[in-house]
């Protein structure tokens, strides 16, 4: 029955081939003998990210034609069933479909979610030991990261991220070509930025009505809780997990500790107890739904000391799925200049500077542990005590740390700011994500 359905499988995918699609802008880490691993998640595209790069391999001549390409999908109940002794099959039955192929033929495997099979990392090791055959390994679990499998693949997984549409990438899919030179330009930038701040960034909504994107936001949300936490967890209290969540949900941006939240579901009748809720918490973050953001230290007593920012893979998802909404877009833009800062630095901190405890929005840290940028989110600047508090601690941190770059991130309000020898430039978010492009 299963080489019966890995057939079924590679049949199925050379007869419909590459559906069509709209290139993305990130970049895959491809290493010659080296499994590489995408993550992400849910429906942020990753599926379609890497036969993006099947199909630039097939124009580049890397592999002839889709004929050379095995693609297993194991979010499929008889693939995921399978035993990590079984899985040479899948070559194995590849191979015997295509007798013209031999060991020294160029081939591309996609394993879409094979960590659902225990003990795959030895098999997907095994397969890329062939020089001529290149292994891509997708799944919505942060444990692909690298530092999660370098003992399990021994060394030899490279690991990728995609994330839900960048603001470009968005503009790319709602076929709009920007030209913010001109007045016209800029007001319709702004226009597909509304839009894009209250629907989000998953890409198949894109161009859906808005009661099917609403719908579509909380299946989204429905489906990652079941099938990424409470099924892959055994999760025992449901109910609970689903209430804690839709909560976070509605406090993104916010600050939180493990104690802050255990103290919510105690009031809220709950019976649990702390080790839950970090269990809670840490299944959230493995699943790519939340983020939790700590302060900028090299104390990892005082990152631990300090209470956490949380953050949503998706504003609109958060929204579309909050216990309460004020109708306020300001959480939700904070919440996008984040998703635009970590996907490009992966390590993003707040700051409190030493003796106001004055709150910066965003540090973004360098891989050299230097942070890089600093930023504030604030809505609307047209308040001058707002502006004031804004300046005082970014400019106040900009100086302690030697930052360079630093923004007030704004809804559409722009101004050039020089404090105490620090430029601060407070920009729209649309053209902030435009240059960061």
């Amino acid at each position: 029955m299963v080489e019966q359905e890995i057939e079924r499988k590679i049949e199925d995918f050379r007869n419909l081939g590459i559906p069509k699609y709209i290139p993305r802008e990130s970049r895959l880490q491809l290493v010659d003998n080296m499994v590489s691993t995408v993550i992400g998640a849910r429906r942020v595209g990753k599926s379609f990210r890497v036969l993006q790069a099947a199909d630039e391999m097939i124009c580049h001549q890397v592999i002839k034609s889709i004929d050379q390409v095995c693609v297993m999908d194991f979010d499929n109940p008889v693939l995921s069933n399978m035993k990590a002794t079984d899985l040479s099959l899948i070559q194995n039955t590849f191979l015997k479909l295509n007798p013209e192929f031999e060991l020294n033929t160029p081939l591309l495997f996609i394993l879409d979610e094979i960590h659902k099979v225990p003990g795959w990392e030895e098999y997907v090791v095994d397969l890329s030991r062939n020089p001529n055959w290149k292994v891509i390994v997708t799944g919505s679990s942060s444990k692909l990261l690298k530092y999660d499998i370098a003992t399990e693949l021994r060394g030899k997984a490279i690991s990728s991220t995609v994330y839900p549409l960048s603001f470009v990438e968005f503009l790319k899919f709602r076929e709009f070509r920007y030209k913010t030179s001109s007045t016209k330009g800029q007001a319709e930038a702004r226009r597909m930025f509304d839009e894009y701040l209250k629907w989000g960034a998953y890409p198949a909504i894109v161009n859906l009505e808005e009661y099917t994107k609403e719908a579509l936001l909380r299946e989204y949300f429905d489906t990652m809780i079941l099938k990424d936490i409470i099924q892959r967890y055994d999760v025992s209290k449901p109910q609970q997990c689903i209430h804690l969540y839709n909560y976070l949900l509605s406090n993104i941006s916010k600050a939180h500790t493990l104690q802050s939240v255990f103290q919510y579901l105690k009031l809220g009748g709950f019976s649990t107890s702390r080790d839950a809720v970090r269990g809670y918490i840490n299944w959230a973050e493995d699943s790519w739904l939340l983020f939790m953001v700590p302060i900028y230290s090299n104390s990892l007593k005082e990152q631990e000391r300090n209470y956490k920012k949380i953050y949503a893979i998706d504003w609109a998802l958060a929204n579309k799925n909050s216990l309460i909404w004020d109708g306020s877009y300001s959480r939700a833009l904070e919440n996008m200049v984040f998703i635009h800062i970590y996907s490009r630095w992966h390590r993003v901190h707040y700051s409190l500077t030493r003796k106001k405890r004055q709150e910066v929005d965003f540090i973004a840290v360098d891989s050299n542990g230097h942070p890089v940028m600093a930023l504030q989110v604030c809505i609307d600047i047209s308040q001058e005590d707002t502006v004031k508090r804004e300046l005082e601690a970014i400019v106040t941190t900009s100086k302690y740390f030697g930052i360079k770059e630093n923004f007030i991130v704004t809804y559409n309000q722009e101004k050039d700011f020089y404090e105490q020898g620090i430029s601060v430039k407070a920009i729209p978010a649309w053209k902030w994500m435009l240059n960061l492009a």
